[in-house]
């Protein structure tokens, strides 16, 4: 390589786009992360990055900063502080290429001799990241290129809806009283004309999978033509009834109570009868676009998550799926954790009877929280049939 270890291709250029946006200390954002091939060979991300940028080959730029962000949060996954600084380090770089590599014609006489150096070991990189991933593009790129992870998370948060605290204690407690007396009509639903709306709503799966329905089994009784969600820490079982009428109906349970799907029907159906807003996909009238109902703690398989509104926040089509990450370390998981403080702040769920359901309380990993003020929309009951809830704006330090 070149003999300046230091050195990168355009970082004299980008050093200058740094100093020109208000950063001094710009050689702080220049960290000589390697990336390593399969052959055991070493280059600057820097200079990869580079290369393929000017020469227009999107896809490996995209694969490379995945490479390095991947880098970054297993250097650090210890410091989560570190990990955001170093990851905003690489989304100052991202906009850089974007704006100033691609496709760049005319280099410095230096920069054109690594440019010519890396590029005759390319075929190395681009056999390396092959085999280690399919090159993609991401659609969060675009985003994260202009804002830190920071402002990520707070802008994400403060686009999503909560419910108010009153409208989660009254569900909680119509959770309770269907699981303490064991009986088989949920009161969210009670009023229905529906015939088949009855027992506790869950999410069908055909593959279920044990953690994603926490400490319980679903157990089929075909003769009743019933599935029974079977609790592990205590004896009753609770009848639910999973999302019917959607697509791949399981018929063995009979009696149309183990319909197909992984919606949110039922979920929609109870915000729609609390709160007066339609979310559901058929709706005419849908009041929230762009948005998907997210089971925070996850869990939609189990009866007590489902429809506990707790567990439910309506969040940007843009930010939701980072959600539904199982990760450490990472924006997806300082997103998760913080969100599950402010769950836990605003609904103040450690004075709850979570014993009544036979669960604990809900729990977060504090050490990714991202600490702040964070201004939360909440929805409110609706007041009668002709208006919607009031949604307002709470202000939540955590």
């Amino acid at each position: 390589m070149a003999k300046d270890a230091n050195q990168f291709i355009f970082r004299e250029e980008y050093e200058e786009w740094l100093r020109n946006l208000g950063i001094k200390s710009a050689g702080a954002y220049c960290p000589q992360d390697k990336y390593t091939c399969n052959d055991g060979r070493e280059f600057l991300f820097f200079d990869l990055i580079g290369v393929f940028a000017k020469a227009e080959d999107r896809l490996y730029v995209n694969a490379l900063f995945e490479e390095w962000k991947a880098f970054i949060e297993n250097k650090n996954q210890n410091n989560l502080k570190t990990t955001l600084n170093r990851l905003s380090y690489l989304q100052k770089y991202r906009k850089f290429v974007e704006t100033k590599i691609y496709g760049k014609k005319r280099l410095s006489k230096e920069d054109n001799a690594r440019f010519n150096e890396i590029l005759n070991n390319i075929d190395s990189v681009r056999k390396s990241i092959d085999k280690s991933q399919n090159p993609k593009v991401d659609g969060m790129d675009s985003l994260i290129e202009y804002i830190s992870a920071k402002q990520f998370i707070k802008l994400a948060i403060e686009s999503s809806y909560f419910f108010s605290p009153k409208l989660v204690v009254e569900r909680f407690e119509e959770i309770k009283e269907y699981i303490c007396q064991q009986k088989e009509v949920d009161p969210a639903f009670k009023d229905k004309k529906e015939s088949f709306v009855k027992y506790l709503p869950a999410r069908y799966t055909s593959k279920e999978d044990s953690t994603d329905a926490a400490d319980g089994v679903h157990e089929c009784n075909q003769t009743l033509g019933k599935v029974y969600f079977k609790l592990s820490k205590a004896s009753p079982r609770l009848c639910v009834i999973y999302q019917e009428g959607a697509r791949g109906k399981n018929t063995k349970c009979g009696k149309k109570t183990c319909g197909g799907g992984n919606g949110n029907a039922r979920v929609c159906q109870l915000i729609k009868d609390r709160t007066g807003y339609a979310l559901g996909a058929t709706s005419d009238k849908k009041h929230f676009r762009n948005f998907i109902i997210s089971h925070i703690w996850g869990h939609a398989i189990d009866p007590r998550y489902f429809t506990n509104l707790w567990n439910i926040v309506i969040v940007p089509a843009w930010a939701n799926h980072l959600l539904d990450k199982d990760e450490e370390g990472t924006l997806a998981s300082a997103f998760k954790a913080t969100i599950q403080k402010i769950i836990t702040e605003l609904y103040k769920l450690n004075n709850y009877d979570w014993e009544s359901i036979s669960m604990d309380v809900p729990t977060y990993n504090e050490e990714e929280v991202l600490h702040g003020n964070y201004q939360i929309n909440t929805i409110d009951r609706i007041a009668d049939k002709e208006t919607l809830g009031k949604i307002s704006r709470v202000t939540i330090p955590v």
